[in-house]
């Protein structure tokens, strides 16, 4: 699904006044109907507090607070942070057909706090239309004030479009935000919404249509996706009736050495997982009997190997094998051995698609200027320390612009960059950017990482294209876990158990 920036949104907004003659008015009354009606469904009868800030916001609450008072039982009244003037003039219109049908309308000041706290603190549902998607300021004075009792006051809270304080672009919180136990909001998810910290303050994030035309909204033009369950069907690689393993592709992994068995099992485990032919694993010889002790399925090959990790004389024998598989992952477990950078030099001197994670990008920015050079995918899967020590920054540097670093990577240098977030990021080599939706924190764990190159080079050797595989692999990968929390709890599952679940995520996009 397409995620729009708050500039984007203006541009449709404008479009669909200009171009189609749609009223902004019509607009407002549809967005406010979406609101209405879930109230209306799951709410009604209540004491409904609409908080009303300045501009297209404040109107949408107060458009609400007309369809709550003609339709529902609700006993509605709104508290206004700004006078009349300071509304849309859709909102004008609005605040005075609120006054005409008698609506109890408070004005928040600065002498009056007693007052609408005492309604902040009865209310049984507040809704919030104080800040839209425009804020670009740092929230200060009566309106943090307003929002601070909000967030103590003990009901549930919707935000109109996004919750007021959050900044739309960024996601970051422009000195406080509204904690919403529901965001509707209209249209197309706004960019921030899926960010962190914003998704600590968003609650459920609800998608309604407010009766844009479908040609407008083809039209839009952006570089942000959210990675959504009905497009992860489309994209399913088929299996044919009068098919065999060399169908599916051949993965080789590379990775292990004594102490780190588990990583590139995981890795190799996941790969056949997702449905690829055959999977071999390239390890060290002094872990060979312990990884066919672990893995049934999977195929081992010992290479030469020196105080528990690859040796020099690694690099021939691989050298040799690399042309029997379609798709090569290196990294998983494999440490930081002298002969670990000559391996990753082999594999990206092979013409075929490749992966790297874990120690792999460690030597990363000895070889930039062959992944650059490459004609075929080459996929990472960096977290945040990993993607600072490629671009040259501090991890708190990537934290905090994630998008812009891996957008800047992946185009730089053409890599598909899969940086492992809250929320994962996924940069193509063409600068759009997507965002995954799933997950929870029992993926801070080790082998996560090594579970994701897996599925992602599982897939991969089944044709798909690269982009597209790297998408379907964190969606795999991160709604994997969130059914493993559901029967285990995000504490107590692990990375084996992510693998266990992918099967009940496949008969899901079935």
């Amino acid at each position: 699904m397409k995620l729009l920036t708050p500039e984007e949104m203006r541009a449709v907004d404008k479009a669909a006044t200009v171009e189609y003659k749609i009223p902004s008015l019509l607009l407002m009354e549809h967005a406010a109907y979406q609101i209405f009606s879930y109230i209306k469904e799951n709410e009604d009868g209540k004491e409904i507090v609409i908080v009303c800030g300045p501009g297209n916001n404040g109107g949408d609450g107060l458009a609400l607070a007309r369809q709550l008072k003609a339709f529902s039982s609700c006993k509605v009244k709104v508290l206004l942070l700004c006078s009349k003037e300071k509304l849309s003039e859709d909102g004008k219109v609005y605040y005075e057909i609120c006054q005409n049908m008698d609506i109890d309308l408070f004005h928040i000041k600065e002498d009056n706090k007693q007052a609408w706290l005492e309604n902040i603190q009865k209310a049984s549902i507040i809704v919030d239309a104080i800040f839209g998607t425009g804020l670009s300021r740092m929230v200060e004075g009566l309106f943090y004030e307003v929002m601070s009792e909000i967030n103590k006051a003990n009901c549930k809270v919707i935000s109109i479009d996004i919750p007021s304080g959050i900044n739309g672009l960024t996601g970051k919180v422009q000195g406080i935000a509204i904690k919403a136990d529901l965001t509707i909001t209209f249209v197309r998810p706004k960019l921030g919404l899926y960010l962190y910290p914003a998704i600590l303050y968003t609650g459920e994030v609800r998608v309604v249509n407010i009766g844009m035309p479908d040609g407008l909204l083809e039209k839009i033009n952006t570089h942000y996706f959210s990675i959504e369950q009905d497009e992860m069907k489309t994209i399913l690689p088929r299996r044919e009736i009068r098919s065999n393993k060399g169908s599916y592709g051949k993965v080789l992994t590379i990775g292990g050495s004594l102490g780190m068995a588990g990583a590139i099992s995981l890795t190799s485990m996941a790969a056949y997982r997702v449905g690829c032919g055959t999977v071999t694993t390239a390890i060290p010889k002094c872990i060979i009997e312990i990884m066919q002790q672990k893995l049934t399925e999977v195929m081992a090959i010992g290479l030469e190997d020196e105080a528990g990790h690859f040796s020099k004389g690694a690099v021939s024998e691989l050298r040799k094998i690399l042309p029997n598989y379609e798709v090569i992952a290196i990294g998983p477990g494999i440490g930081r051995s002298e002969a670990v950078l000559s391996l990753v030099k082999e594999v990206l001197l092979n013409n075929k698609p490749c992966i790297l994670d874990a120690d792999a990008l460690y030597f990363v920015p000895e070889v930039l200027e062959m992944i650059k050079a490459r004609k075929v995918a080459t996929i990472m899967t960096p977290h945040p320390g990993e993607m600072g020590r490629m671009m040259g920054v501090t991890t708190h540097a990537i934290l905090d612009k994630p998008i812009q670093y891996a957008r800047e990577f992946a185009t730089k240098f053409n890599v598909i960059t899969v940086l492992k977030l809250e929320k994962t990021v996924i940069a193509h080599t063409d600068g759009n950017i997507y965002i995954n939706k799933c997950g929870n924190t029992g993926l801070a764990k080790g082998g996560s990482g090594d579970v994701l190159t897996g599925i992602i080079t599982g897939l991969l050797a089944q044709h798909m294209v690269p982009i597209e595989a790297a998408m379907l692999g964190v969606y795999l990968q991160t709604r994997a876990a969130d059914l493993a929390k559901e029967s285990l709890s995000e504490r107590s599952f692990v990375a084996s158990d992510v693998i266990h679940s992918l099967g009940k995520v496949f008969l899901e996009l079935r």
